[in-house]
């Protein structure tokens, strides 16, 4: 199935708002106006566009309060912001391109121009999109944890972890509901919050539920459920399934920390690699070899290997009793050292380096 590809367009000037949806339409773009700041917010999540074009000056709340919200949800994190303004001072220009907004056109402007820098937004957008996907992709078959995508409802994809849990093949899966699979007391349970999630009125919940395997085995694990990707119609959501109290230690965190690698990390994984990743993510204890060119501190081998096993920093700070802070210099010295961007890298450093031993 195709999408159109979907720009929100937020302008307060009814008449040129709708000339550039006349523009954007002729050239197959889905397009939706508002016609203030307010508007603009609310639909930006309902509509979930792929690329917002916003003028500056509206009232009561301009262009710089509309992106600064959406900033602050990482909604554009994720997708092109493009400023519309009636003034070419190079300082307001500045000030926007300082913001972070990807690009910035002054009225009157050529629609070619405009057409075409959208183009080179969307594709340069749809170029990281694809590396995430795959990226994911491999995060999702390596987890050791169970792993399920799902639109309320229907279960879409589920990782070998999970097929493997529940005793079922891929090829059976879109035939099944999420309440297949729990028992009738835990799908009663979290049935409003998943409502809740699909309707947009929820962002994540966890919580203890029982799965049914397919032959009837009942195992208590900790649930938790986020929304993954939002569409006109529905949200798709994401599931994950852990062993109760597992890692000893508070699961909230554990969750937390996988959901958000596994929706915003853009690691490169080969296969002999990603099975030493497996390997890490299995085991709770993990020895460092003894480094005789002392690379790492013994502080920063302490904290590779808490967090190696998973573990966020507050958990680590507990373990090894000193501050979150104190936490988070190490941790920054280890990414200064590795040349890495996340902690992630740091660990793929590490096996690639042979500074660890499975």
């Amino acid at each position: 199935m195709n999408f159109q590809t979907k720009i929100l367009v937020i302008e307060d000037d009814q008449r040129f708002s709708r000339t550039i949806k006349n523009v954007l339409s002729q050239h197959g773009y889905d397009v939706c106006c508002c016609f203030n700041g307010a508007t603009g917010i609310q639909k930006a999540f309902e509509y979930n566009p792929d690329l917002i074009l916003c003028d500056i000056k509206m009232h009561p709340i301009d262009g710089y309060q509309v992106y600064n919200v959406l900033k602050e949800s990482s909604l554009i994190d994720r997708i092109p912001f493009m400023f519309l303004t009636g003034h070419s001072e190079l300082e307001e220009i500045r000030f926007g391109l300082d913001l972070g907004v990807d690009d910035y056109f002054v009225k009157p402007f050529n629609n070619v121009d405009l057409i075409k820098s959208i183009e080179n937004r969307l594709a340069k957008f749809k170029k990281l999109t694809e590396i995430g996907r795959r990226e994911f992709k491999a995060l999702f078959q390596l987890a050791p944890n169970g792993i399920f995508l799902f639109n309320g409802t229907t279960l879409f994809n589920a990782n070998p972890a999970l097929l493997k849990m529940l005793e079922l093949k891929q090829s059976t899966l879109t035939s099944l509901s999420i309440n297949d699979i729990l028992d009738d007391f835990s799908f009663l349970k979290i049935a409003d919050r998943i409502e809740r999630c699909s309707n947009r009125l929820l962002d994540s919940f966890s919580d203890e539920i029982t799965l049914v395997t397919k032959s009837g085995v009942k195992t208590d694990v900790t649930i938790s459920v986020s929304v993954y990707e939002k569409y006109s119609a529905y949200s798709l959501m994401i599931g994950l399934i852990t062993p109760v109290n597992k890692y000893n230690t508070d699961n909230e965190y554990f969750v937390s920390d996988i959901l958000d690698m596994l929706k915003k990390e853009n690691v490169v994984i080969s296969e002999s690699l990603g099975e030493k990743l497996t390997d890490v993510f299995r085991q709770h204890n993990i020895n460092l070899k003894p480094q005789k060119s002392k690379y790492f501190s013994s502080r920063e081998n302490e904290i590779l290997t808490l967090s190696m096993e998973g573990l966020p920093i507050k958990v680590i700070a507990d373990k090894l009793q000193i501050s979150d802070r104190t936490v988070e210099k190490h941790r920054s010295r280890l990414m200064e050292k590795t040349k890495s961007s996340n902690m992630i890298e740091v660990i793929i450093y590490a096996l690639k380096n042979n500074l660890v031993e499975i």
